[in-house]
């Protein structure tokens, strides 16, 4: 219960004269990104999205790289609705739209109402979130959101306590939920040295995954000092590759390296006949219809022959 006077937690909803009060359409952040930078890798390859971001959190977590939005008040800021972001995004000829940067479901409202409006107009539409939701406001937006990046921060609920003021088991609730529901997922683990890197903690989650879906793409991001763990080291690129052999060894079929430069980090490798079935770059990837090119493997893709983003692609010998 939020005390009359005062905002909640996420330093967004506030109680007004008794009455539970969100700002509606406030723009923090508006950019134009490669849907590859969420990062999805089996969604709309390629295409650009409009990434779209607000105030607030519901989580506190000390390597918050965007903490200059999501743990402050909301301040005065561009107020927009859910036309005009529907709007922007096919004047930019982007294919959907991004709520990300900070955390989407702290203005769920618009974000549902964004997501219905973009649906009416051609576009998809993109939620990089914690995951940190109760089932029935999740089970509702999965209706309206077509993919999903969640964070698993840790596979440890004392992580979750200790370096995020949360717990995990509605993060791996979220997960499951949109999986059961078919939504395109993809997951993000940033691997924080000397605190969530531990074989066995790998080990577990990679296998929470496979239990769940071993086709799931897990994208294990380098950690690089930040916000209130200004003090740790970058993650070593050593540490990245253990993560993604492990992930491999305990069945996972898509595995990826983020933040990281690295020679193969993005590629996608199908998992029948072990070749480069997508070569990435950055953000740059190699055109894909979803099958593999050499073997005619299924990757677990969302493509769209319509989706005009040549562009952005280019070709290998």
């Amino acid at each position: 219960m939020i005390p009359r006077g005062k905002s909640g937690r996420c330093k967004v909803r506030s109680n007004k004269h008794s009455v539970l009060e969100t700002p509606y359409g406030n723009l923090s952040s508006a950019h134009v990104d490669p849907v590859e930078k969420k990062p999805l890798f089996h969604f709309h390859p390629s295409t650009y999205v409009y990434s779209i971001g607000g105030w607030g959190c519901n989580l506190s977590c000390k390597n918050c790289q965007n903490y200059q939005i999501s743990q402050v008040w909301v301040v005065n800021s561009a107020v927009t609705s859910p036309e005009e972001i529907c709007k922007r995004a096919l004047s930019k000829k982007c294919g959907g739209i991004a709520f990300t940067y900070n955390e989407p479901t702290t203005w769920y409202e618009f974000m549902e109402d964004t997501a219905a409006e973009a649906r009416k107009n051609g576009l998809y539409t993109v939620c990089v979130t914690n995951g940190y939701i109760q089932k029935e406001p999740m089970s509702e937006l999965l209706e309206y959101i077509d993919a999903f990046n969640i964070d698993v921060k840790s596979f440890s609920d004392q992580f979750y306590q200790k370096y995020c003021g949360g717990t995990l088991k509605p993060v791996l609730e979220s997960v499951e939920l949109a999986a059961e529901h078919k939504n395109h997922i993809e997951l993000t683990y940033l691997v924080i040295p000397g605190i969530n890197d531990s074989h066995e903690e790998l080990e577990a989650f990679s296998n929470w995954v496979r239990s769940i879906n071993e086709r799931i793409p897990v994208h294990f991001n380098a950690f690089h000092p930040c916000f209130e763990l200004r003090h740790l080291d970058s993650t070593p690129i050593s540490t990245l590759l253990n993560a993604r052999q492990i992930g491999y060894d305990q069945g996972l079929k898509y595995v990826y390296l983020g933040n990281v430069n690295y020679p193969s980090a993005g590629d996608t490798v199908c998992p029948r006949c072990g070749r480069v079935a997508v070569r990435r770059v950055s953000t740059r990837a190699q055109k894909t219809d979803g099958i593999c090119r050499f073997c005619n493997e299924e990757l677990n893709m969302v493509v769209n022959p319509k989706d005009n983003t040549s562009v952005r692609f280019w070709e290998y010998e």
